[in-house]
């Protein structure tokens, strides 16, 4: 059971009402999270606000309040309808912390952030709507003095531990320097390490289920953005503060090419759930493209599609699933509500199929255009160099919306690029983006 309390919520016209919290038994540990004199929060007041928050990281409360980071580093207390239109929000705290952009939901309410120099943990303590107690819950770990830092988080998992990266270093005299994703484990206070890495860890998300995504920096290659996919096993309830044996090792899965981003860096990947598939989204501010990521395993090794999911109508820093299919972003133009727009025509899904690829559009095809193999241009790179241009044969099934590109099998280690040059809708739409694309690392 995590140790962060259940939250439920009762909302009303303009505050935010909170019943009682459900606690575990790990809140009854030795390490006390929680400050002198703290009580539990019974409301939040939320007043209407004109004026637009900047926003660089999300925690959702529940499905319609959450906190969020702002640009200064204050944090704030926001509250939607249910359809996620901003009803109001104001500054939970006027301090400006040197915080990360990430955000996680701490013991009691409390709010956890991080900065290069340390975990802090943040509270209320006379229930005033203003962050009064601050706390470093950690400031130590290896090689700190040798200038180690946190990069990125914090994010907390099913698991209630409290994830966090740190920049390269070695462990020991001689090794190639990694970065590491440490645990802190509030029921003890103890922090472990759960994975290592060549490169350093830009920003991650963990799903319920224990899948890490990680965006790698790698400034050398311009042709495209790593994305990597980790199983962390649970922690072992009897001995929660021992590091996973074998220790995980965070390899880059996936390449975003940086022709689906205009080469704008994507950031924040987040997990959300839909049609009962867990895929990630990623957003690029700049550009303002949605990049979303279906991860399918192989064996050992994850791979998946990539695909241009859509435009956001403002520039986003950060996103978030308030509920299943329900996507909430954030930037300097204040809070975004993000759905798939079932006006857009544009690649939906793509698989791979014993005979070749299934390509899935969102709507009906131009029959006449999509049959044509040369409607499409199909090329597997190698991971480790080279192209080849694979012959085409197009089958449209009778939906009219899905497409069979039938071609010769592609070995593991490529990645395919599919480019539907000549597709148009059968209302002659033409298609959000052409490109579409599949790391393959097993059949």
């Amino acid at each position: 059971m995590s140790v962060f309390p259940s939250i439920i919520a009762r909302t009303t016209a303009l505050g935010l009402a909170l019943s009682a919290i459900v606690a575990s038994s790990a809140d009854e540990t030795a390490v006390n999270t929680n400050p002198p004199d703290s009580r539990e929060r019974s409301y939040i007041g939320i007043s209407p606000n004109d004026q637009v928050p900047t926003v660089r990281a999300i925690v959702p409360i529940d499905g319609a309040n959450v906190f969020f980071l702002n640009h200064r580093g204050q944090i704030g207390v926001a509250k939607f309808s249910p359809g996620m239109s901003q009803i109001g929000w104001e500054f939970y705290s006027e301090i400006k912390l040197n915080a990360l952009p990430s955000l996680a939901l701490g013991p009691r309410y409390s709010v956890l952030s991080a900065s290069p120099a340390e975990l802090t943990q943040a509270f209320d303590t006379d229930q005033d709507v203003e962050l009064d107690f601050f706390q470093a819950l950690v400031r130590e770990w290896p090689d700190r003095d040798k200038g180690v830092v946190i990069t990125a988080g914090p994010v907390a998992d099913a698991h209630g531990r409290v994830l966090f990266a740190l920049s390269p270093h070695a462990l020991k005299t001689g090794e190639a320097p990694k970065a590491r994703l440490m645990a802190w484990i509030p029921a003890t206070g103890g922090l472990v390490p759960v994975t290592e890495s060549e490169l350093p860890i830009e920003s991650f998300a963990i799903s319920r289920e224990g899948l890490l995504a990680t965006r790698l920096t790698m400034p050398d290659y311009t042709d495209g953005y790593f994305l990597s996919l980790t199983e962390l096993p649970p922690p072992d309830p009897a001995r929660p503060d021992a590091a996973p044996s074998p220790m995980p090792f965070t390899l880059p899965s996936l390449i975003l090419p940086a022709e689906l981003t205009k080469r704008d860096p994507p950031v924040d990947p987040t997990f959300f759930e839909e049609a009962g598939r867990r895929k990630l989204l990623l957003t690029c501010p700049v550009s303002r493209h949605l990049v979303e990521v279906v991860p399918s395993r192989s064996d050992v090794l994850w791979q998946g599609a990539i695909l241009l999911r859509g435009l956001a109508p403002k520039p986003v820093h950060t996103l978030v699933e308030m509920a299943p299919g329900t996507l909430l972003g954030g930037g300097d133009e204040g809070f975004t509500p993000l759905g798939d727009d079932p006006a857009l025509y544009r690649i939906r899904r793509l698989d791979l199929a014993p005979d070749g690829v299934v390509l899935e559009f969102s709507h009906p095809v131009d029959r006449y255009e999509a049959v044509k193999p040369e409607s499409y241009s199909v090329k597997a790179i190698s991971l480790s160099g080279g192209e080849t241009t694979l012959l085409v044969e197009p089958v449209i099934e009778s939906n009219g919306k899905t497409v069979v590109l039938r071609i010769d099998p592609v070995a593991p280690g490529q990645v395919l690029r599919i480019v539907c040059q000549s597709v148009p809708s059968e209302t002659g739409e033409t298609l959000l983006s052409t490109s579409a694309f599949f790391t393959v690392h097993g059949r």
